[in-house]
């Protein structure tokens, strides 16, 4: 366990560090570009999110989970297999997508062409993408450091380059370049752990059958996560589009964080048998819950004073989209426990599936419904609806694997402990002239608040937090 704790400790220190990276660059080009042209990226940006699930497959998900297997269980030519088999499939698809791409973008000239081929070397990325086998071997600290390295970069030439509306392509091409120069560092140290490339496919049949199961779903949740934006322009316009995006954005930084605990307790569920991953899953699921409810109640309370001053003044009208939305930091990592954690580790693919199916065709429903009249505002009512069905969906698809009353005891519990803390910070007076340190202070005593419940509720899980001081303490 304590192998898969700094696991986590990586991967949740480089996801603070993907949510600090952006409280640089969002305030600065939210304010150079303006809500229209930030509207534009967001439109672009997404379109090409949905694009790169067909560079990468589903191989990250199914190579995770064999390369965990292949490690624990199997011959270092066993992992070699699987590793060069499994790319290949990510490879041939990443070519025939970036084609494809270029050709539509340049023969048809669709909407934004220009800016979307300049996002071209995204796609590169996904295509060469193997952290996917380094979460599998559980090093999680390989891909935190590189990653950072890339990221300092990337913020340094924003704020060098991009300085008006006009520059626009400039961001995009730094962004882009530089997740495509990060995802070929991960190849400078393959060799150490695997051998020469292998001439055939891992598995070819098992293997395509998996991805394709997988694929399904993945195509299904870009169309509520990425193309929502873009299909919101279409009905809309892109200052709306501007609104609705940043007013998930904070909300989808801290489930970076939180989502961390689902990726490094997947490989550690795959190779589990079923008693342990029982009490795995119970203190995976407290943990989400109890970090879910803390970041949604803290930004809630802080929403009104927050968008003003991180996003501007000509953000304000989307100061209610980003308090509801904070209702997903919630929804989607509870899901996930059951989802990515159990369904995917057990290899309970089309219980993986299900849910995201059908929560794509509501999307796609409610969307159609909702955006044209209330823009914005019917897009977020649309994506809530949409979190909510999957989740209960994914609970109920997968019951059959887990015991309800044992792993939700404590829920209701952290959930009233949240809706406490949430109405004293409501009703916390703005006694700080700065915004900033009034946000800062109202956090801090929030947390307290929260913390303070969770002990007087006398949770087993706080003996957990207990013992995880104490040994950081003994070490220090």
């Amino acid at each position: 366990m304590r192998k898969t704790f700094l696991n986590i400790l990586y991967n949740a220190v480089y996801q603070i560090f993907i949510v600090l990276v952006p409280l640089i660059t969002v305030p600065y080009l939210s304010r150079v570009l303006g809500p229209k042209t930030y509207g534009i990226y967001s439109s672009v940006n997404n379109t090409v999110q949905f694009l790169m699930i067909f560079c990468i497959l589903s191989v990250s998900y199914v190579g995770m989970r064999t390369i965990s297997r292949a490690h624990t269980y199997g011959t270092p030519q066993e992992l070699t297999n699987a590793f060069w088999g499994l790319w290949y499939f990510q490879g041939i698809a990443g070519i025939i997508t970036i084609l494809v791409t270029v050709f539509v973008a340049t023969v048809f000239h669709v909407q934004y062409w220009f800016y979307i081929l300049l996002m071209v070397p995204y796609l590169i990325s996904a295509q060469v993408d193997i952290s996917w086998f380094f979460q599998g071997l559980a090093d999680f600290g390989r891909v935190v450091l590189k990653n950072t390295a890339v990221k300092l970069v990337s913020v340094v030439l924003i704020l060098l380059w991009v300085k008006s509306p006009a520059d626009l392509w400039k961001y995009l091409l730094i962004m882009s370049v530089s997740t495509m120069l990060g995802s070929f560092v991960f190849w400078f140290d393959i060799r150490r752990y695997v051998g020469k490339p292998v001439a055939h496919f891992y598995k070819f049949k098992q293997t395509a059958i998996a991805i394709g199961t997988l694929m399904i779903p993945q195509i299904a949740t870009q169309i509520y996560t990425s193309l929502d934006k873009p299909i919101l322009g279409w009905f809309s316009n892109s200052t709306q589009v501007s609104f609705y995006d940043n007013s998930q954005r904070i909300s989808n930084m801290i489930l970076g964080v939180i989502t961390s605990i689902s990726l490094v307790i997947m490989p550690k569920m795959a190779s589990e048998g079923k008693k342990a991953q029982k009490i795995v899953m119970k203190k995976s699921l407290e943990a989400t819950v109890m970090l879910g409810t803390l970041f949604a109640v803290i930004i809630m309370a802080n929403t009104k004073q927050f968008v003003p001053f991180f996003f501007g003044n000509k953000y304000v009208p989307m100061t209610p989209l980003m308090f509801w939305f904070t209702l997903t930091i919630i929804m989607i990592p509870t899901g996930g426990v059951f989802a990515n954690q159990f369904a995917l580790a057990n290899q309970r693919d089309k219980d993986y599936a299900v849910p995201v199916v059908i929560g794509a065709i509501l999307e796609i429903v409610l969307s159609y419904l909702l955006d044209r009249p209330y823009g914005a505002v019917g897009a977020m009512i649309a994506i809530l609806i949409t979190e909510a069905v999957v989740l209960i969906l994914r609970l109920w698809v997968v019951r059959d694997g887990y015991e309800f009353s044992y792993v939700f005891h404590d829920v209701p519990k952290y959930l009233l402990i949240a809706v406490l803390t949430l109405a004293i910070g409501m009703f916390m007076p703005n006694i700080i002239p700065s915004a900033f340190f009034n946000m800062a202070f109202k956090s801090i005593v929030m947390l307290i608040i929260y913390l303070t419940l969770m002990f007087l509720f006398k949770f087993d899980f706080n003996d957990d937090i207990v013992k995880l001081i104490k040994n950081f303490w003994k070490r220090g």
